[in-house]
């Protein structure tokens, strides 16, 4: 990260003309007595004709000499108004599959060369990212970085104007409480990467294999 620290100068109302990413819309449903009722919710401008899922999240794992280690980023988000702690995510581009989408962010976030890891269940769940305000949907897809390849010795990140990523690896059996060290020091914790750090620590908690 540069030595700068980011920050949120104002916010205000944008009108749905001037979005570019996200609008605002309402919308009317019945209820379960068949009572006409409305709701208020963001929907994504972009999603590709011919994907079910607007985004991808990845679980990045590379097997290290002790042990397993997931690899996460810290980026400055200005509705947080603090530095994140995240997945490595991104959109999925027209024309491409959510995998291919999944490997070409990896590469240009994080500058590794990573490998779709098949899905245990066959068919991985479409998920909603929050539902109660937003249509979004995402897929988390696990790769697999080989670090002793020589592509990956030394990855050099592909990024955007404007996008400032800092990436690092955690032990995965660390991961909770690594969270909340990075919490207690003022960092946010993205909710996905939090939920997932709990259902691992829940599985230490009752022995589930």
């Amino acid at each position: 990260m540069s030595g700068r620290i980011a920050k949120v100068i104002s916010t205000e109302l944008l009108d749905n003309k001037d979005a570019k990413w996200l609008n605002l819309v309402k919308i009317t449903y019945e209820d379960e007595n068949g009572e006409p009722r409305t709701w208020e919710a963001m929907k994504r401008s972009g999603r590709p004709k011919d994907s079910i899922v607007d985004a991808v999240q990845m679980v990045v794992i590379a097997q290290k000499s002790n042990g397993p280690e997931l690899l996460l980023e810290k980026q400055f988000r200005a509705p947080a108004g603090k530095i994140v702690i995240e997945f490595p995510a991104g959109l999925v581009d027209e024309g491409e599959t959510p995998e291919e989408a999944a490997l070409r962010e990896l590469r240009e976030e994080t500058g590794y060369i990573g490998e779709v890891v098949l899905d245990r269940g066959g068919k991985r769940p479409v998920l909603f990212s929050s539902p109660a305000s937003s249509g979004s949907k995402n897929f988390l897809i696990h790769l697999k970085v080989d670090t002793s390849k020589e592509e990956n010795q030394n990855p050099k990140p592909q990024l955007e104007d404007g996008e400032f990523i800092e990436t690092f690896w955690v032990p995965l059996g660390d991961l909770y409480k690594e969270l909340r060290k990075l919490e207690s020091q003022g960092f946010a914790i993205d909710g996905k990467l939090g939920v997932f750090a709990e259902g691992l620590e829940t599985s230490k908690m009752w022995s589930i294999e």
